[in-house]
């Protein structure tokens, strides 16, 4: 009852202070004033508190808090209310951004306030700043360009503002994109030192499989590869076509049950929908090494080996990852949704599909030059060349598309 009561008197005055905005909300006569500085994150004051987060020699053990490093991978670019007057903003992507503005929509006012303007935002950069509604009584300007008077507000309970992010850098505009709501994380138990198992991840490596995430859920959620994965039976059949041959293997999605003399248990179109939805929802992924014969998925677990994270990814080659991940979503070998075999199944397709978006230059990251993983040799376990990708004039999708199907 105490917190009830301490929450109501806490937003009266809030109300009380907010009640005029409407009325204030006029056309300005100068369209391009912010009423805001306009801020560079590559050069802020100590008191900010900027960082670069997975600086190649932090330590490890601050990526595996996962109350501090998680994002999703549809929001790299991330706005978290810090107490009751701050924001923290912290941007996980190998390519920094420029133009962002964060808005703010307050309780008792229906239309957003810019309440930052970021000339550019570098590379897994994380910073803190106050909430201008804090400082005092002032004018901003809302999502339509309107001026409105704000008077002040001591500070903001947990949820009583949301916050949302617009630019027009076009790496913004693919992030979002990314139908994915999936959460990554880095889990500390998927990074011990286990013989033929696991293999402690560092920044370095961190780093490059946020790249790959990123790129990975822009591919999942790209058109071509939802109109394959709906109509995974025509792309059998066009792929048996090419080759002259008769389809090999399953025609079509199938489940986890073992086949009986080629009879497998076909997914409806129902069903098909339902799987694609499962691999782009909320869940969380825990991208991982492993060092021994094997890679792992299921669960929340989705791992492959250094060299996937350092050259393969770049290169398209998401064969082990995407049958991990397939693992991750909750299909078994006996499933053509995590085997290659049946003439080929996801891993054959996804991995063909993903070459040919980098062919297309129709991903968020194209330039294994952003990282230089293969550079950071006192952080890998073996020696590495620059990765440069070349597709193979095979590749089905190039065979059926010739160079088109990009994402506009």
């Amino acid at each position: 009852m105490k917190k009830i009561l301490f929450q109501i008197l806490f937003l009266i005055p809030l109300c009380a202070q907010l009640s005029s905005c409407n009325a204030d909300d006029t056309p300005d006569s100068d369209a391009s004033k912010t009423y805001i500085p306009v801020l560079d994150a590559r050069s802020l004051p100590i008191g900010n508190r900027p960082m670069e987060l997975f600086k190649d020699d932090e330590n490890p053990n601050l990526m595996y808090d996962k109350t501090d490093r998680w994002f999703r991978v549809n929001a790299p670019l991330q706005v978290i209310q810090s107490g009751k007057d701050s924001i923290q903003l912290s941007l996980y992507s190998p390519v920094g951004l420029k133009d962002v503005k964060i808005y703010a929509k307050i309780p008792n006012f229906e239309k957003r306030i810019l309440i930052f303007d970021f000339s550019e935002i570098p590379s897994f950069h994380r910073s803190f700043h106050q909430i201008p509604f804090v400082a005092g009584t002032s004018n901003y300007i809302t999502e339509h360009g309107n001026r409105v008077n704000i008077q002040q507000i001591p500070g903001f309970s947990n949820g009583a503002i949301e916050f949302s992010v617009e630019s027009t850098d076009p790496l913004m505009a693919k992030f979002k994109k990314i139908k994915s709501q999936r959460l990554v994380q880095f889990e500390s138990a998927y990074h011990t030192n286990e013989l033929g198992k696991f293999l402690p991840m560092n920044p370095v490596l961190a780093k490059e499989a946020i790249t790959m995430m990123i790129n990975f859920s822009y591919a999942l959620s790209h058109p071509l590869y939802y109109d394959t994965f709906m109509n995974f039976d025509r792309y059998k059949r066009e792929q048996a076509a090419r080759a002259g041959t008769t389809v090999n293997g399953a025609l079509d999605w199938h489940g986890n049950a073992v086949d009986e003399n080629g009879v497998y248990d076909y997914l409806t179109k129902a069903q098909i929908q339902n799987s694609y939805n499962a691999y782009l929802d909320s869940r969380t992924v825990y991208p991982s090494m492993v060092g021994g014969g094997s890679a792992f998925g299921g669960g929340p677990l989705a791992s492959q080996w250094e060299s996937g994270y350092v050259r393969g990814h770049w290169l398209g080659d998401l064969s082990v990852f995407s049958h991990e991940y397939s693992h991750h979503v909750g299909y078994g070998h006996d499933s053509n949704l995590a085997n290659s075999g049946q003439g080929g199944g996801q891993q054959e397709m996804l991995s063909e599909l993903y070459r040919y978006l980098i062919y297309l230059e129709d991903l968020p990251f194209l330039n294994p030059d952003v990282l230089q993983g293969w550079t950071k040799t006192n952080y890998l376990n073996a020696a590495y060349q620059k990765p440069v990708f070349t597709i193979n004039p095979q590749n089905t999708f190039l065979l059926k598309y010739n160079g088109t199907g990009k994402w506009n």
